[in-house]
């Protein structure tokens, strides 16, 4: 199958957990995966992985919740929650590790399922090289 771009449209009817989430908001997201993510994956691939990457995007800044809920991104916070607390209501937000000198941006993408798949496919796309 020839590769095609995604659309809002193709994310939605993949991911339909992100239907709530605006179009706009999709496509802005989409463009930046695209370019993100490139083209240097495999054909047959190439769409998944830049729609993974926009899924994870996404759900690093708090969508679909964020959209669901109707609070907006400056005042709530977003992301992934790493600790929810009932009585007297506490949640704190995980938050990806920082890439200084000798680290590694990788763990952020273990933050979600999406991410995690990205990663699994750029594997499969470009495994590790040995030279003998």
């Amino acid at each position: 199958m020839a590769y095609q771009v995604p659309t809002p449209a193709t994310f939605k009817a993949r991911y339909p957990e992100f239907a709530a989430v605006s179009d706009v908001l999709v496509q802005l997201v989409l463009d930046d995966a695209i370019g993100d993510a490139g083209d240097t994956s495999v054909e047959k691939d190439r769409a998944r992985a830049q729609m993974l990457l926009a899924a994870h995007i996404l759900t690093m800044e708090g969508e679909p919740g964020r959209t669901e809920n109707g609070s907006s991104g400056a005042t709530a916070g977003t992301g992934i929650i790493k600790r929810d607390k009932v009585g007297d209501v506490e949640t704190e937000f995980a938050t990806p590790a920082s890439s200084g000198p000798g680290g590694s941006t990788l763990s952020a993408y273990s933050l979600t399922f999406y991410g995690q798949q990205y990663l699994e496919l750029l594997r499969k796309n470009f495994p590790a090289v040995a030279v003998v």
